[in-house]
């Protein structure tokens, strides 16, 4: 289930199990992108974070394109 995102969240930042709440793709698919370096996270010991702004951002810079990954 998704949840919505208020303006306070918009500045915190995100975890990687956040990225599973928020993105409409299942969890294999976002632990590709994440691997892959696609996302704009930071990845810290095993886990990765990020802020909302970021990947919102990104969503934007990646409208009408095609994402591959291995």
């Amino acid at each position: 289930m998704q949840r919505e995102m208020s303006n306070t969240d918009n500045k915190k930042i995100l975890k990687q199990t956040d990225l599973y709440e928020i993105l409409p793709f299942k969890k294999t698919k976002i632990l590709q992108l994440l691997r892959s370096g696609e996302l704009p996270v930071v990845k810290v010991g095993k886990d990765y974070i990020t802020t909302y702004e970021l990947i919102e951002k990104w969503i934007k810079e990646n409208v009408g394109g095609e994402i591959f990954y291995d």
